[in-house]
């Protein structure tokens, strides 16, 4: 087959990448999409088109990248099959199955033998950190989700790479970076092991290589964490909500069309209903002093059989998100009423599976 091009997200530091290569041969026009979870997993997630529209091929770009926000770099043909061929053999490492039609790529995973290394590819996968607050965040991150790859190439350290506070690849959940003087910074980690909820102080001593502009570490300590009730981490994570609840008609209809608008929402299937999530389409929140992991959230949408709920955090976003919502659905949906909660209340009311709201809030 020929390669025409390919394109991945420069998210790797975020532990999640996007990842579109396009092939042709004398009949088919080939689009292989790839999810490379960077922990504890490889491949995550594989579709394929043969063929496909213009628009069938933007929507399936846009349901694996749009959600991640970064940029969407373009790499050449050995750099793409580099990045099947490793994270591909992560599956096997972490005894994980293959996703999607595993015929399709696993001969990459087999028997391609790579020219470059990982290292080589980072500066094009990892989005470029211009400020410290940003840089700590991130490296905190990739500690406690045990990111022993990302730690090594940002200190140059194998003995700081194998540092680590959780059993598992942890869920960092939320952090506060205060300075304590130059180059040095102290992280205030809520994170979730696979045992419960923690709280730790994770030290760090950070240089600059004005030579290729880009920030390191030069040494990491990590206090005795010390367990967290979860009540207390929801407290932490949890943010001020508006939910907007709207009469909706013709339910299959609306989604099809809804879905087909908005194809970067993430979608997942309940077993009541249909669940949305619409991500920022960048990662500034990382460079904040104080990162949440639930901050890169812009909305999340509910379908629930005649009705549509709509959670958002901000007062300019919901005038936003309801004034296209009104505008684009009127013919399917009418708003009922909307309610403030000081804390996240739809995502509860979506796993707990209910079938009636005012229900669940008595």
């Amino acid at each position: 087959m020929k390669f025409n091009f390919a394109k991945v997200t420069n998210s790797r530091l975020m532990g999640s990448m996007g990842l579109l290569i396009n092939w042709e041969n004398d009949k088919e026009n080939i689009y292989q999409y790839f999810l490379l979870d960077s922990e504890g997993l490889g491949l995550a997630d594989y579709v394929s088109l043969k063929n496909p529209t213009k628009d069938e091929a933007y929507r399936e770009e846009e349901r694996l990248m749009g959600g991640l926000g970064a940029d969407r770099i373009r790499i050449s043909e050995e750099e793409a099959l580099l990045l099947v061929n490793y994270y591909g053999n992560k599956n096997e490492y972490y005894e994980k199955p293959l996703p999607g039609n595993v015929g399709e790529y696993i001969d990459i995973i087999k028997n391609y033998k790579p020219k470059i290394t990982i290292e080589e590819i980072y500066p094009k996968i990892c989005k470029k950190i211009t400020e410290e607050i940003e840089f700590i965040n991130y490296m905190t991150m990739r500690f406690i989700a045990w990111d022993r790859e990302s730690l090594k190439y940002f200190s140059g350290s194998e003995e700081l790479s194998n540092m680590h506070i959780t059993n598992i690849n942890g869920t960092f959940l939320k952090n506060t970076v205060t300075k304590k003087g130059k180059n040095k910074f102290i992280s205030e980690a809520i994170y979730e092991d696979n045992d419960g909820y923690y709280i730790s102080k994770i030290a760090f001593n950070i240089s600059k290589d004005n030579d290729n502009d880009s920030f390191k570490i030069n040494s990491m300590l990590a206090t005795e964490k010390e367990p967290m009730y979860d009540f207390e981490v929801f407290d932490e994570i949890s943010k001020p909500e508006v939910v907007s609840i709207y009469e909706l008609d013709n339910n299959e209809e609306f989604l099809e069309k809804f879905y087909i608008d908005n194809p970067f929402l993430l979608r997942c299937n309940m077993e009541t209903g249909v669940f949305f999530t619409r991500f920022n389409f960048n990662n500034n929140h990382v460079k904040k002093e104080v990162y949440v992991i639930n901050n890169d959230m812009r909305a999340i949408y509910y379908v629930l059989s005649d009705k549509l709920f709509v959670g958002t955090y901000s007062d300019n976003d919901r005038k936003y998100i309801n004034k296209i919502l009104q505008c684009n659905y009127k013919e399917h949906i009418k708003l009922k009423e909307e309610l403030y909660f000081e804390e996240n209340v739809l995502y509860d009311f979506v796993e707990s599976e209910s079938n009636d709201f005012e229900d669940f809030l008595n």
